[in-house]
């Protein structure tokens, strides 16, 4: 087994879940029903490659699924050599010029557009399938190894997406969000969409679980997608305080993906400082290999405060490297499950990455889950 503990971990403490809890309820709560609906998303169905295609009719006939289509694409060494995301020539423009306006904004103490309200937040559903006791998370300053089996929900609540662009094969973190569709995965606006100029991908996939340190390395096969959204100031303008993107999956062996492996909650307007923030994703560049699931933990801070202004991203202290894009910052985390406040958007830099950054999760947020809760 490949060592994916870093030496520089440093443990801060235990014992956070007697205070981090989060029921197992649906999410029609009137909490979740009093928020607005609707707002300026946008959306598509993802298609097939000719080559998925092909590949899906080589091995499963003429009649093969998406999924089956996408399992016969996505072999294991395809999933090896997909790229990060954010390593990607269009993303890495689109973060420069991000970066020039934010650094522009800041010096001026111009006032950014915000969606705030009141905090809305929507419980997490157990799954139909497994049975889980609760563990207490651990703190760390730096990337750790959460080491959750297959049959966890840390594990089987998130996974890697794979979609392909066109210029080569890409991959990001996801996660299970429960709704009354139960259908959703949510992730990063850059792993569903290229941005300003860019397209929907295709061949979108999600694997829960994804460790490959197995034999299979999908322990619970290749979901495909029937939809894909995002907020239009990502796919038109390339806004990472909107870098937000949900898949509405098709069902799997007759199962709802909710109803399979259950889902983590989502709660927005939290404030952008002072919040514990669990985040994980499959971090692929060194000292990591993107086989397997790592986690960081960090109290939230604005990424720049310009005195009574803010930017509309949020930062914790983390060193996971590209790789990790849409993967989860759970907060009311309790070991197993917790409610989605974020998602890995960017880092630093490239070598030697100290913190991690998200899109903050307002009711902007909230209007791409109303969006899509019902599908």
């Amino acid at each position: 087994m490949r060592t994916t503990l870093p030496t520089r971990l440093v443990a801060l403490g235990v014992g956070l879940a007697t205070s981090l809890t989060v029921g197992l309820a649906t999410s029609g709560t009137a909490e979740a029903k009093s928020a607005p609906s609707g707002g300026d998303v946008s959306s598509a169905t993802p298609t097939l490659s000719a080559e998925a295609t092909a590949a899906g009719k080589a091995k499963f006939g003429q009649g093969a699924t998406a999924n089956q289509t996408l399992e016969a694409y996505w072999t294991p060494e395809r999933m090896r050599a997909a790229k990060p995301a954010d390593s990607a020539v269009s993303y890495q423009a689109a973060e420069k010029a991000y970066a020039t306006n934010e650094a522009k904004a800041r010096a001026a103490g111009t006032a950014k557009k915000t969606n705030d309200g009141p905090a809305r937040s929507t419980d997490g559903a157990a799954s139909k399938v497994f049975t889980v006791t609760k563990t207490s998370p651990s703190s760390f300053t730096a990337a750790y190894n959460p080491n959750a089996p297959t049959y966890d929900p840390t594990a089987y609540t998130q996974g890697k997406v794979f979609f392909s662009k066109p210029d080569g094969n890409y991959v990001c973190s996801g996660t299970i969000i429960n709704s009354e569709g139960k259908d959703t995965v949510w992730t990063a606006g850059h792993c569903v969409h290229g941005g300003s100029g860019g397209t929907w991908h295709t061949n979108w996939t999600f694997v829960p679980a994804y460790d490959d340190d197995l034999a299979n390395p999908r322990p619970y096969g290749t979901w495909s997608a029937n939809q894909l959204w995002s907020r239009t100031a990502w796919t038109n303008s390339s806004d990472f305080s909107q870098d937000i993107g949900v898949a509405i999956m098709n069902t799997n062996w007759g199962w709802h993906i909710v109803d399979y492996f259950g889902g983590q909650g989502l709660t927005v307007n939290r404030g952008k400082s002072g919040v514990l923030e669990y985040a994980f994703g499959y971090p692929a560049e060194w000292p990591f290999d993107g086989g397997n699931l790592m986690g960081c933990v960090g109290w939230t801070s604005p990424e720049w405060d310009a005195w009574l202004f803010w930017s509309q991203t949020d930062k914790i202290s983390c060193d996971m490297t590209r790789g990790s894009s849409g993967g989860a910052w759970l907060t009311d985390y309790d070991g197993n499950w917790g409610r989605l406040n974020g998602v890995n958007s960017r880092i630093d830099r490239i070598v030697g990455p100290t913190i991690m950054l998200s899109p903050y999760f307002d009711d902007d947020a909230w209007s791409l889950y109303n969006s899509t809760r019902y599908l």
